[in-house]
């Protein structure tokens, strides 16, 4: 069982732990050292390592292997490094991979629970049908409780998706009561379904990465051949019913430049593609925070998703610095 992790490592203190391998490179040094350019990761962050005169040593291991290390963490230039003395790679059967890999705080069963618990109360009809026979097809519902709802940009942790589905259909209920002539059950289709084909499109068994099929067709095109599937084995599913909830999967992203075929052209698609861009621009903000809480100075780094440096939250004396949820040790 690992017990030590990213998060656990002080400068000037020795290490003996495991690490998932997420990139390898052999580099030479100008003197024409040959040595390892590593960057390691565990479910609470990633850190870089380099292995001196790595020709002396059996690398048996690539990317995405679970390798264990012993060494000295240092700092260099303002930043913790692992300077390694021995690695090797794990046996499969010795390793957990849930340690590995960044993750949601909340509980997946739990959350699936209360998502497919809200569902079976909507109203009887073609919509409840279409949703129940998605959340419960095992296979689907396998794939959504562990699948991360992006590469990078938000919710990119295992059970992100999930997470993000979650909170978009409350802030969907929220949205409704107050206007009252929208159709919930369209929103709420919408908001379940828009991101359904990153099941598909992103790999996440042994890291994070699109799968060829992701990267041929894309997310909205794999949720839609998903979606599609499940109407048609539900008899005389409505056409024009069918026609709504396929315009809001292919308008989800508000815009052409930002990759929907179509843009939204009615109130529900609208709602739809407001509340993901809000939700998750909000969560990439506390992201944000979380990963520059020890910056110096008022600003964080650069936010990839909005493409600008953020004004910091103050922090009361006292009170801890806002921090993610998902960076714990164990799930």
């Amino acid at each position: 069982m690992k017990e030590t992790f990213v998060t656990d490592l002080t400068p000037g203190h020795a290490v003996k732990t495991t690490f998932l391998v997420r990139s390898k490179e052999r580099k030479t040094t100008r003197s024409g050292d040959g040595y390892l350019d590593l960057e390691l990761q565990d479910s609470t962050g990633s850190i870089s390592a380099k292995l001196w005169n790595c020709d002396d040593f059996d690398l048996d291991f690539e990317g995405d292997d679970v390798v264990q290390v012993v060494g000295e963490v240092r700092e260099y230039q303002g930043t913790r490094q692992l300077t390694l003395r021995k690695i090797s790679r794990c046996r499969e059967e010795d390793i957990d991979l849930l340690d590995y890999f960044p993750r949601t705080a909340r509980d997946p069963e739990e959350m699936y629970s209360a998502l497919l618990e809200r569902l079976r109360r909507m109203p009887e009809g073609p919509v409840r049908w279409l949703l129940l026979a998605v959340m419960e097809d095992p296979a689907l519902a396998e794939k959504l409780k562990l699948a991360p709802a992006a590469m990078s940009y938000h919710h990119a942790y295992l059970g992100g998706l999930l997470e993000h589905v979650c909170s978009l259909v409350k802030l969907g209920d929220q949205v409704c009561d107050h206007y009252g002539p929208l159709r919930r059950d369209l929103v709420l289709a919408g908001l379940v379904l828009h991101d359904l084909g990153k099941i598909e499109e992103l790999s996440f068994a042994r890291g994070f990465r699109y799968s060829t099929r992701g990267q041929l067709v894309g997310h909205i095109s794999l949720g839609m051949e998903i979606v599609r599937e499940k109407m048609r084995a539900i008899p005389d599913f409505p056409a024009a019913l069918k026609d709504q909830i396929e315009h809001i999967i292919l308008s989800h992203h508000g815009k052409l430049e930002f990759g929907s075929p179509k843009e939204p052209l009615f109130p529900e698609a609208l709602v739809v593609h407001y509340l993901d861009d809000l939700d998750s621009k909000l969560q990439s903000i506390s992201e944000q925070y979380a990963k520059d809480k020890d910056r110096p100075g008022d600003w964080t780094a650069r936010n990839a998703a909005l493409k600008r440096e953020l004004l910091k939250p103050p922090v009361e004396i006292g009170e801890p610095a806002p921090s993610q949820g998902h960076g714990q040790k164990k799930p």
